[in-house]
């Protein structure tokens, strides 16, 4: 094994950059590839047929294509300050709130969801969790 090949080894490129999708490392402040501050991100996942960031200030869905392969380009961002009536629903692992007058209804993947609640907690971006 060369030194190279132990130093890459080592190296985990586990952050993905939520603009293009491209690994990063562990401790990168910004992406490798389009430069974005990656210091902003409090929360980032992929599901099933979005991939979702969190920020301190907004909640963007970045939309996949129907065989959820890759992304279709469109996007939505919402402030977390005009963000209401969070719910966490139940047996169903969903994500519901309203953002200017519009209800939105993200049904999630089990560990998407738990981080998602315990961020929402934890960063005191809600106070009180409703459950439908």
């Amino acid at each position: 094994m060369t030194v190279n090949q132990e130093y890459n080894d080592r190296i985990s490129f586990n952050r993905i950059c939520p603009e293009c999708g491209v690994g990063n490392p562990e401790e990168a402040d910004s992406c490798i590839v389009c430069d974005k501050d990656l210091s902003e991100t409090l929360l980032f996942f992929e599901d099933e047929f979005y991939d979702m960031e969190l920020t301190s200030e907004l909640l963007i869905e970045y939309r996949k294509n129907f065989y959820r392969t890759r992304r279709t380009g469109k996007v939505k961002k919402y402030f977390i300050a005009e963000i209401k009536d969070i719910k966490f629903g139940h047996p169903i692992k969903r994500f519901s709130f309203t953002c200017n007058e519009k209800k939105e209804v993200y049904a999630l993947k089990e560990d998407n969801y738990n981080c998602l609640k315990e961020l929402f907690k934890k960063n005191g971006i809600i106070y009180e969790l409703e459950v439908e």
